[in-house]
């Protein structure tokens, strides 16, 4: 199965904003799955345990691993093996790897759900 990105959201309340709205839509939250940097930043309260977060790390760095890491390109591992098995390109992982590392929140859908549909019913309604 697929993940489609449905979002990126530069903040913890616009993403919930965005759960919110695709809740509201019928959309499930085990059709949802949140990447981001730190698996702690990551916010979404006890109504949606049932989205799927992927990230990086559970917690912040210490400067010695945030070093070690930046030299050895590791700390996106979990990330890059996820949007790989997901059969996105080198360059679609690494421009999502840097939004992550931007501390911005990747909201993605499951295959099954169309985007094309959902946006074209936000627009319809503005």
């Amino acid at each position: 199965m697929e993940k489609n990105v449905y979002g990126v959201f530069d903040s913890n309340p616009e993403l919930l904003a965005a759960i919110s709205d695709l809740k509201a839509k019928g959309i499930s939250g085990t059709q949802m799955t949140v990447a981001a940097d730190i698996k702690n930043n990551v916010q979404l309260g006890n109504e949606y345990t049932d989205i799927l977060i992927i990230a990086n790390q559970d917690k912040e760095d210490t400067l010695f691993l945030k070093i070690f890491h930046y030299f050895t390109d590791e700390g996106s591992g979990d990330l890059r093996s996820f949007f790989t098995k997901y059969g996105y390109t080198f360059a679609e992982t690494k421009a999502m790897l840097e939004e992550v590392k931007a501390k911005k929140f990747i909201l993605l859908l499951d295959e099954e759900v169309s985007i094309e549909e959902l946006k074209a019913g936000e627009e319809i309604k503005k």
